[in-house]
């Protein structure tokens, strides 16, 4: 993605073998450690403090640049001329996106006479791990940060469903195993820059007059401060909020989405004015609503917006659970009707309610205008944590400069990204994404790029010139055969072939059994009988395989993985139909 502004200058210059290092007021070890890493891979062997021959001002201004104090917050500006460089920082954050623009600058030991400036339009931009189902390991929470940071994105939310210290069983301790696990991401998310907001999903069971769970409530929140949280998040989704867990709230509140909405704002407010508003160094408190989506009023929607701080963030996720657009209009309706900042948690790619299916299309449907309405665009991803990161690519590209966003072009650098730059890799994740396109919300048609082809064959088959036809969609199956084990060999993320193991092999014997229908129609041509039983057999035995393939994690483990379904089945359909 280009920057916002960028110039070129006619003083670029090789780095040598000695860079010299001075550290400005806006620089921390962080950015240096990805100087130092840059300088390591250019061949530079030694970095000293100080002035040198090349010396890289970081954190500083110099070559005539404009300040980055000018810019908005997490702005940077790079500058290279004159054997000088100068990464600059609005902040702490914006020095250490400069650092990583450097990298992108620099050519094998070489690097150009650039000015550029760059700043995002968002201030929340990343990800909430909100979904049903197997949570994240570990290891995947770790590998998601790192993505996020080089990404230049900011917010990472933890809030899985399925942990029961989050959800069910809110108001106990963290075990203190798992206490360290979320330290270890605390400091992960530090070092990239990225804000680690911890969710506390109360609703199940919450008596909002009881100061005993209020207690509890912030004992878990002073225990994530203490680990060095300083975002935080109440949501209150996916309950029935007419139910009442004690008398007493029903005799306080009364009955109706009205009263529901009282009692969140009043749990809201109590920790946003007697908790957060007592520690300077964390940000307002974020909630999500039980009426997380559409612009309705509603008697609850009026008491948040009359009756909640005005400082406490409402996520929103669009005009339903996963709608097909977000437009700017919509956005700024749900502002008003709330009351508040929103934040779109986009539930895009998640695939929970999808059983079977990975979503690997574009991520569209959402007006660069939103942006004006909103503090922020967040992914809720899928289960699987490296094969959200095709989506991801995308949400950063829009949360950082959405006026510009073209969702199919960012998709294709997000395939490119994750294939190394290989063609054969690239052509390989094409294929394979075209078969996991359809989610029935954002994208309502299945494997597009098939579904043409064979359109395309029929058209040629019913013309008579059946040979032809065949020369030509053949190869494109054989894509689809082989795209699996070029899939495995070539991706740059391992972890992306492994989590879509059940999906690639499925592709497989998706592939084969197509090709096996060409043999069939081959074989009607010759008259060949035996011919066509025999390949209508090996469909059948190649499809049984592919549909007893299952995934190792909830909820895609109940049923087999969707392969160009309603496309390449209803092909193999059309065809043994023809031949009976």
């Amino acid at each position: 993605m280009e920057p916002r502004q960028r110039s070129s200058r006619p003083d670029g210059f090789a780095l040598g073998d000695t860079v010299g290092l001075v550290h400005g007021p806006a620089t921390d070890p962080d950015a240096e450690r990805l100087v130092r890493a840059t300088l390591t891979r250019a061949g530079v062997r030694t970095v000293v403090d100080g002035e040198a021959a090349v010396t890289i001002h970081l954190g500083g201004t110099g070559l005539g640049a404009q300040p980055a104090s000018e810019l908005p917050a997490e702005g940077y500006v790079v500058a290279v001329g004159a054997n000088r460089i100068v990464l600059d920082g609005a902040d702490v954050r914006g020095t250490y996106y400069a650092a990583l623009t450097f990298d992108e600058v620099v050519q094998g030991n070489e690097v150009d006479g650039v000015e550029i400036r760059d700043w995002p339009a968002l201030r929340y931009r990343g990800s909430i791990e909100g979904f049903y189902g197997t949570p994240w390991s570990h290891a995947d929470r770790l590998d998601h940060l790192d993505y996020l940071g080089a990404h230049r994105m900011n917010t990472f939310q933890y809030a899985p469903k399925d942990d029961v210290y989050h959800r069910e069983q809110w108001r106990d301790p963290y075990p203190a195993d798992k206490l360290a696990e979320l330290g270890e991401l605390i400091e992960r998310a530090r070092r990239n820059k990225v804000d680690f907001t911890f969710a506390l999903s109360p609703g199940l069971s919450i008596r909002y007059t009881s100061d005993e769970d209020y207690q509890a409530l912030i004992a878990k929140f002073d225990a994530l401060y203490e680990l060095g949280v300083r975002v935080f998040n109440v949501p209150l989704d996916d309950i029935e909020y007419e139910t009442w867990h004690s008398a007493e709230d029903a005799a306080k509140y009364g009955t109706g989405g009205g009263a529901a909405g009282a009692a969140q704002a009043d749990l809201c407010n109590r920790v946003q004015r007697e908790w957060i508003a007592t520690k300077p160094d964390v940000e307002p408190l974020q909630m999500v609503p039980t009426e997380y989506y559409d612009v309705d009023e509603s008697p609850y929607k009026q008491a948040l917006r009359e009756r909640m701080d005005p400082a406490v963030i409402v996520h929103w996720t669009g005009t339903a659970v996963v709608p097909e657009q977000i437009t700017s209009a919509q956005a700024a309706a749900a502002k008003a009707v709330f009351g508040h900042d929103i934040l779109i948690w986009d539930n895009y790619p998640v695939n929970d309610y999808a059983h079977g299916r990975i979503l690997l299309a574009a991520y569209t449907g959402r007006e660069p205008g939103v942006a004006e309405q909103v503090v922020g665009v967040i992914s809720n991803p899928m289960n699987q944590a490296a094969v959200s990161k095709l989506a991801l690519y995308s949400f950063a590209e829009f949360g950082w400069k959405p006026e510009v966003y073209d969702a199919d072009a960012s998709w294709r650098r997000a395939i490119a990204e994750r294939a190394g730059g290989d063609a054969d890799t690239i052509r390989a994740l094409e294929v394979f994404a075209d078969l996991t396109t359809y989610d029935g919300k954002l994208h309502l048609v299945n494997a597009p790029v098939l579904a043409g082809k064979l359109a395309a064959f029929r058209t040629a088959w019913e013309s008579g010139d059946l040979a032809g036809a065949i020369a030509d969609l053949e190869p494109y199956f054989e894509a689809i055969e082989n795209a699996p084990a070029q899939l495995r060999a070539g991706l740059v993320d391992p972890a992306f072939a492994e989590e879509a193991d059940a999906w690639l092999d499925a592709s497989f014997y998706w592939g084969q059994a197509l090709r096996q229908a060409l043999r069939a129609l081959e074989a009607q041509a010759e008259g060949n009988k035996s011919g066509i039983a025999t390949a209508l057999a090996e469909i059948r035995h190649l499809t049984d395989r592919a549909e007893a393939i299952r995934d190792v994690r909830l909820p895609h483990s109940r049923t087999h993985p969707r392969i160009g379904d309603g496309v390449a089945d209803a092909f193999l359909s059309e065809v043994a139909g023809r031949l009976s």
